[in-house]
């Protein structure tokens, strides 16, 4: 049994999840998401899942995949480009890009900023910069197929670089040592004495010279700004801040607005050496900030835990998956002290991947389990690739660490699935096997010319036996079928239970001899009614009957018991017989379920009895539970069942008139099994009736058309005409409603008896049938 096929990585909601999905993907190239290998999958579920402009480029054309945010980079290119080889999309720069691809393929991961490129995306050239993380992907054998690349459109940045880099080298003749923002304050009240356009126009435009801080730009005063100024004033030692932030009421009447600086406060001093002020000079980083930031947010949005690690191993930054799910900080699991999170079992396996990989400079992976915050371990792969110098040597590695639990637990469950399978068809060829050798024999008798009527007679009836079992088990897996894909229908009518238990031990009774065991029954209250399906009910008391005498030695104790509970009518069925493990009541109404101590007994059996037991108790809206008090301890299942209630008065039976036997009918009879119609012949002409045979559709016809029958008994898959078509025929002729069409054919779902009764057939037996209900429908019908 296979897996059905795993298309959750393009289950996202965005335009090219969708537009992925709905491309024909059959032709040369990647072929059907569903074979898509494993690397190719992950990587575009990063990818789609992500608002960071990402795309791939696989296989021998580099057919590239993207997401939304590269769409949008794309421009008219986009969506006539989903699937297209990477250098034909871009063919106006492909001796741009073709080096780079080369490089990525070749193996090597790198990163260029703000790299040039002259591109035609909305119909003309433009000039535009981007910043490029390209990576190789590999496949499921290491080789490259393809490669990653995550990249921004920095062109906006270059352009206003640009424009900054103007305007600084405009105010060079005025501050020529002063990149950036550049002031000067006087005294301990720090008054502006000098404030360059790029201050100005870091603070709003405000009028600041000759004003002190505190009135001329009153909203830092609370941020710190001042005591640091006053800091630098009283101790002459100078400032430097990193990345700092700022809020700034930069236009009249509006809320502040956000600024990241980076700045130094260096004190100025008289001539004796007093301090007497503070020159600032600095940069705004605001973009690089919010760039730094977007990426720290990719980072955590991805949902495997990332990390970055020096050459040496010891590691430097993870993601916020890492806290999340082990509940350490980072700072606590920087260099070694996320080994914490290892199970004792692994570490080992952790520190020599770590060692052996330390001196080369290749990909590696490793599966270990990781304690989460709950306690818990779990199975992890974690993935590294190394960052090179030019010289080769790794400077440091990048990582994810992806939880792969579920799908080590999946493949587990898999490989169950998969044992059951061999051993169910072991069983059952072992099942149907053993009644072929009697019947084999049995046919060797009937035709040894020395066989004496006794032994005919006795070789006849073992041939019965053995095809009612065979036909015993064909039924259950039908059933078992029809129960997994809900095909299975319920025939409720009101019924006796008395009637039902009674059902139940004839079809038991049978077993229960043969090994001399007690069969018993009592029912609580005489005269139950029950609404249920009568021939299923039946089945499901008869099932257990049989199973608790499978397994209940010679001389044994057998007992169903009947009852009327609050939540419905219980039927309990007890035996004094092998009884079970308690592991083994967990599982016993599995398919193909059986107890390990039953494995050698005789009586075999497909292991499907209680699995469709427990179908068939469903359907009815009941509940099934086992029970046993260990090995040796005899067994007892419960089922119950609610829509019960006393006896009700009979119905009325229907008058219709009833043929009276021997009549002497005319049956055409058509199979392409000539030894299957043979043998029904000579049954049927036993009773007196007149049947002729064929072997297929077409003298079906012909031959109708002359004899006009009473009764047609069609096989369904015969040459030249199959049996629908014989039957349409028939029902077409003058004379075609009278005869009596009977359906005979192995195919027996719910869906095959529909199309007969469509095609016009009157009744629909599935093969193997029993020859003498055939022989009582034909007996009985009034033409």
């Amino acid at each position: 049994m296979s897996a059905a096929p795993d298309l959750s990585f393009l289950s996202g909601d965005t335009s090219t999840s969708q537009l992925i999905r709905g491309m024909d993907w059959s032709g040369p190239g990647l072929g059907p998401p569903q074979q898509w290998p494993q690397p190719l999958r992950s990587v575009v579920s990063l990818m789609l899942g992500s608002a960071f402009p990402m795309f791939v480029a696989w296989g021998p054309a580099l057919q590239t995949l993207y997401n939304d945010a590269y769409g949008e980079i794309m421009g008219a290119k986009h969506p006539a480009g989903m699937g297209q080889p990477f250098l034909d999309i871009w063919h106006e720069i492909r001796n741009d890009l073709a080096p780079l691809v080369a490089r990525a393929v070749g193996g090597e991961a790198f990163f260029m900023e703000n790299l040039p490129l002259l591109m035609r995306r909305h119909g003309y050239d433009e000039e535009t910069w981007f910043t490029f993380s390209w990576s190789p992907v590999r496949d499921e054998v290491g080789a490259v197929a393809g490669f990653f690349c995550a990249c921004t459109e920095t062109t906006g940045m270059v352009l206003a670089e640009r424009h900054q880099r103007a305007e600084q080298e405009r105010l060079q003749s005025l501050f020529s040592q002063a990149p950036g923002f550049v002031a000067i304050m006087r005294g301990p009240d720090h008054v502006f004495e000098i404030a360059n356009q790029a201050y100005v126009q870091l603070t709003g435009f405000r009028d600041v010279i000759g004003k002190p801080l505190a009135l001329a730009l009153p909203e830092v005063v609370e941020q710190g700004f001042v005591q640091l100024l006053d800091q630098v004033f009283r101790t002459g030692e100078p400032y430097v801040g990193r990345s700092v932030r700022l809020m700034l009421n930069r236009e009249r009447d509006a809320p502040p607005t956000e600024a990241w600086l980076d700045f130094v406060y260096q004190p100025l001093r008289d001539a004796t050496g007093a301090v007497n002020g503070v020159f600032v000079q600095g940069h705004e980083v605001t973009e690089l900030q919010r760039t730094q930031q977007a990426l720290l947010a990719f980072s955590n949005s991805i949902p495997a835990i990332a990390w970055v690690a020096a050459a040496d191993g010891l590691l430097e930054r993870f993601n916020s998956q890492w806290q999340a799910y082990t509940g350490q900080t980072e700072q606590s699991a920087l260099g070694r002290g996320w080994t914490a999170a290892l199970h004792p079992d692994d570490r080992a396996v952790a520190r020599q991947t770590w060692d052996s990989v330390r001196a080369g400079n290749q990909a590696w992976q490793v599966e270990y389990r990781l304690r989460g915050a709950d306690g818990a371990y779990r199975w992890f792969r974690a993935h590294a690739v190394p960052q090179l110098d030019a010289t080769g040597r790794v400077l440091r590695w990048f990582g994810t660490t992806t939880d792969i639990e579920d799908s080590r637990t999946a493949a587990q469950v898999l490989r169950h699935a998969d044992r059951q399978k061999d051993e169910f068809l072991a069983t059952l060829a072992h099942e149907l096997r053993n009644p072929l050798a009697p019947i084999r024999t049995a046919v060797q008798l009937l035709t040894s010319p020395g066989s004496t009527a006794e032994m005919r007679e006795r070789a006849t009836a073992v041939i019965g036996r053995q095809v009612g079992h065979m036909a015993h088990l064909l039924d259950d897996l039908i059933d078992i079928a029809r129960i997994t894909r809900r095909r299975l229908d319920l025939k409720k009518e009101w019924v006796s239970v008395d009637e039902l238990v009674e059902t139940a031990l004839e079809t038991a009774r049978p077993l229960a001899h043969d090994k001399k065991q007690s069969l018993s029954a009592s029912v609580a209250s005489p005269g139950l009614h029950l609404v249920a399906d009568p021939v299923r009910v039946a089945q499901i008391l008869s099932n257990l009957l049989n199973n608790a005498s499978k397994y209940t030695d010679v001389g044994g104790r057998i007992s169903l018991e009947v009852s009327l509970e609050s939540q419905g009518l219980c039927f309990s069925v007890s035996d004094s017989g092998i009884g079970m493990s308690e592991a083994a009541i967990g599982h016993v109404f599995a398919m193909f379920a059986q107890e390990q101590s039953a494995l050698d007994r005789s009586e075999g059996g497909l292991g499907i009895g209680l699995a469709l037991v427990k179908g068939l108790v469903e359907l009815h809206g009941g509940s099934v539970s086992a029970h046993s008090d260990g090995a040796d301890r005899g067994s007892r299942f419960v089922v119950t069942l609610p829509g019960s209630a006393p006896a009700r008065a009979t119905a009325p039976v229907s008058d219709a008139s009833v043929a009276p036997p021997g009549c002497i009918r005319t049956v055409l009879l058509a199979d392409d099994n000539r030894d299957a119609a043979d043998v029904l012949a000579e049954l049927l002409r036993l009773d007196g009736h007149l049947v002729h045979t064929v072997s297929d559709g077409l003298q079906a016809v012909e031959l109708a058309a002359q004899l006009r029958p009473d009764v047609l008994v069609l096989d369904i898959g015969m040459p030249g005409m199959n049996g629908y078509e014989v039957a349409r025929h028939v029902r077409a002729q003058p004379w075609g409603s009278r005869p009596l069409l009977i359906a005979a054919t192995g195919w027996g779902q719910e869906d095959d008896r529909q199309k007969a009764l469509a095609a016009g057939f009157d009744l629909h037996l599935t093969k193997p049938f029993d020859p003498l209900q055939l022989s009582t429908v034909i007996s009985e019908r009034v033409f």
